[in-house]
C-alpha cells in the first residue's frame, strides 16, 4: 500500500513539474506572417534599432532583448525551433532588405567580431553574412 502511495504521490508530483515547465514566450511567434507582410517586417526591424521604441509589440521586446545574446553565440545555444526561425528571418532579411541588415550589424556588431567568428557556421545554415 505504502509503495502505490508513493507511486501516486511521485506521478502526481510529475504531473505538477510539467505543467509549470516555463514555455518560452516566442514559441507561438509566428515568423511567416512577420516575413510576408512588408509593414509589419519594417515595423520589427525598427524595433531592433530602436526606431519607434513605443511600436514595439511585446514579442518585438522579448525578440531585442535576446538579440545581443544571440549574436555574440551564433544561436548555438538556441532551441531547434529557435534555430529554424533564426535562419528563415536571417535568410529573408540578408537576402530581400540589405541595407536594414547592414543598419542591424552595424547595431548589433559593431567590429564585426561576431559576424567574422559565426560565419562558417552560419555559412552552412545558408545564410550569407
Amino acid at each position: 500500500m505504502a509503495g502505490k502511495l508513493t507511486v501516486c504521490c511521485l506521478l502526481g508530483l510529475l504531473a505538477l513539474c510539467v505543467e509549470a515547465a516555463p514555455q518560452d514566450p516566442l514559441d507561438s511567434f509566428n515568423v511567416d506572417e512577420v516575413l510576408s507582410n512588408e509593414r509589419l517586417l519594417k515595423s520589427y526591424i525598427q524595433c531592433m534599432l530602436d526606431d519607434g521604441e513605443g511600436r514595439c509589440t511585446k514579442e518585438g521586446k522579448e525578440i531585442k532583448k535576446r538579440l545581443p545574446q544571440f549574436v555574440a553565440t551564433g544561436c548555438l545555444e538556441c532551441t531547434p525551433s529557435q534555430l529554424d526561425r533564426a535562419i528563415k528571418t536571417l535568410k529573408h532579411v540578408t537576402e530581400e532588405h540589405a541595407e536594414d541588415w547592414a543598419r542591424l550589424k552595424a547595431k548589433y556588431d559593431p567590429t564585426g567580431e561576431y559576424s567574422r567568428k559565426h560565419a562558417d557556421t552560419w555559412k552552412q545554415r545558408g545564410i550569407n553574412f
